[in-house]
């Protein structure tokens, strides 16, 4: 046994993460272990899981020093899981993992533990056990709420990662959970309920201003393309809102008509303004702003 070449390679595998177990089994014996501590070679995250010098403390390190203390029974779950299988940009403040049933252990201030057993629902990703994608999402929307969650099932739907189906099935697994109601009616408008949502609220959104004069399917005619039917229009000033649903729906065949509609529509003397629902529901007022801009201008 290679003991310093093993141990580096375990190292550079898991960002400088090692657990004392681990470090015994690489053939480190207690006092070498002690004598990295001593002399700073070594950092302790966790009881009895190092980080080494030669690595920064960052957000995969966490990640994997946590797993490392809760031992191979536990399973990253929520935010955290997504954001290690890349589907969210940054990780969450705390981690959650789940953990056997029978299996006693406190959480602590960024690593909350839950006892779930789920039933063979897990991989290794990475090194670390993780929930699936789909779970991942639909766990993590839950986490995230409405708005978080949405974005994070638009954009995980959108990179063909994860189905509609899977989610739905991931979804039936966990009923009964905080969050099953937000992630049903998140499902409901990645379905298509989306689109006919943020129309409702658009149309809300203007009577509550009082802005007038706007048509809703507004038929017109223009020239080398046909009849279209606008979403929301202003015919007077010829301005035009377009309301899309989620990110997900529009496939290349969908974006290239929306692309040849809109060139017509602004040949034809069209402002053309385009909003979506995670707009809409995130920020009503600069949806507001916009219109009323494009009305002067």
């Amino acid at each position: 046994m290679d003991t310093e070449n093993d141990l580096a390679a375990l190292l550079r595998r898991q960002d400088g993460v090692v657990s004392r177990a681990q470090a015994l089994a690489c053939g480190l014996t207690r006092a070498a272990i002690d004598h990295r501590l001593a002399r700073g070679l070594w950092t302790l995250l966790w009881p009895c899981v190092y980080l080494s010098a030669a690595h920064a403390l960052g957000p995969r390190v966490r990640v994997r020093a946590a797993s490392l203390w809760l031992g191979p029974g536990a399973t990253l779950i929520g935010a955290g899981a997504a954001w290690w299988w890349r589907l969210l940009e940054e990780p969450p403040e705390v981690l959650r993992f789940a953990v056997p049933p029978e299996r006693r252990v406190r959480s602590r201030i960024d690593v909350k533990v839950v006892r779930r057993a789920l039933e063979g629902a897990r991989t290794i990703l990475h090194g670390v056990p993780v929930v699936p994608k789909a779970y991942a999402v639909v766990d993590a929307a839950a986490e995230l709420g409405l708005h978080g969650g949405a974005a994070l099932m638009d954009r995980a739907l959108l990179s063909g990662r994860v189905t509609l189906e899977s989610l739905r099935r991931a979804h039936r697994s966990r009923l009964g959970r905080p969050g099953s109601a937000i992630v049903a009616r998140l499902l409901a408008l990645a379905a298509g309920g989306a689109r006919s949502e943020a129309e409702r609220r658009a149309h809300d959104l203007l009577r509550a201003a009082g802005i007038t004069g706007w048509l809703a399917d507004h038929h017109v005619v223009l020239p080398g393309y046909g009849t279209a039917v606008l979403d929301l229009a202003f015919p007077a000033v010829r301005v035009v809102v377009e309301i899309d649903g989620w990110a997900y729906h529009r496939d290349l065949p969908a974006f290239r008509r929306d692309h040849a509609r809109q060139n017509a529509l602004v040949l034809a003397g069209w402002t053309v303004l385009r909003i979506d629902w995670h707009q809409i529901e995130g920020d009503p007022d600069a949806i507001l702003a916009l219109v009323e801009a494009a009305l002067v201008a």
